[in-house]
């Protein structure tokens, strides 16, 4: 097990972060004073606060296929907790119209800024990780991909075709080999990672979406939940 508090003394103590702090968070006006790092602080304790959710209606579901498919509560906690430090922090350097090899696989990929904030992760945190192959995988990849489902809700909208199961499959096993636990580890940050965020559309269809097509064809419940249960 790794040092939590350690890990996020350092990622607090980067670089990265001091210019995220110096770094205005977009959802807000340039006036508005909201940094970059309010924002991750903001999921950081929204984290927090959804696994000390009484598991009652759609908490008492959601933890329970947590246990369902193996996965400790306590630790899964712990990664989101990380990933929620670091995954807008590649805001910072992002350059979508470049071209970088990707840090894990060398593939050719544009510099979003899920990619970026993987970066720094790995530069702030591979010495920490290295023991724990399992989890830096869990973090890293979660960092990477927290944010595709909003790309792939956009998408929806404009072509009205839905991701099919081998999209969703491909992509929970980059965080983790189990199938389902790692596309959990996106949907519970997703309810985390709306501060700022005025519209809460794409959570709830990413919810909808990949329950009907992977969790059912796995006969693994998910549960779906309400407005009220995220704000």
């Amino acid at each position: 097990m790794f040092n939590q508090q350690q890990i996020e003394t350092r990622i607090i103590q980067s670089r990265w972060w001091q210019k995220a702090a110096n770094t205005v968070d977009c959802h807000y006006s340039n006036t508005s004073g909201i940094m970059l790092t309010h924002h991750l602080q903001n999921v950081h304790e929204n984290i927090e606060a959804i696994f000390n959710q009484s598991e009652t209606g759609f908490y008492r579901d959601l933890f329970a296929l947590v246990q369902h498919l193996q996965l400790d509560k306590e630790e899964l906690k712990s990664e989101l907790k990380i990933t929620a430090l670091l995954h807008d922090i590649g805001k910072t350097e992002e350059d979508k119209t470049l071209i970088i090899p990707h840090p894990l696989t060398g593939k050719p990929a544009h510099k979003r800024h899920g990619l970026v904030s993987l970066v720094a992760a790995m530069e702030i945190l591979d010495v920490d990780l290295s023991a724990t192959p399992e989890k830096r995988k869990h973090i890293y990849r979660t960092i990477e991909l927290h944010d595709m489902s909003y790309g792939m809700y956009r998408e929806y909208n404009s072509t009205r075709i839905a991701p099919l199961y081998s999209r969703w499959t491909s992509i929970n096993d980059k965080i983790h080999l189990r199938p389902a636990a790692g596309l959990l580890y996106l949907l519970i940050f997703k309810l985390a990672d709306i501060h700022g965020h005025a519209n809460i559309s794409d959570v709830l269809w990413f919810y909808k979406t990949v329950k009907a097509s992977y969790f059912n064809r796995l006969n693994i419940g998910l549960p779906i939940p309400a407005e009220s249960d995220i704000r």
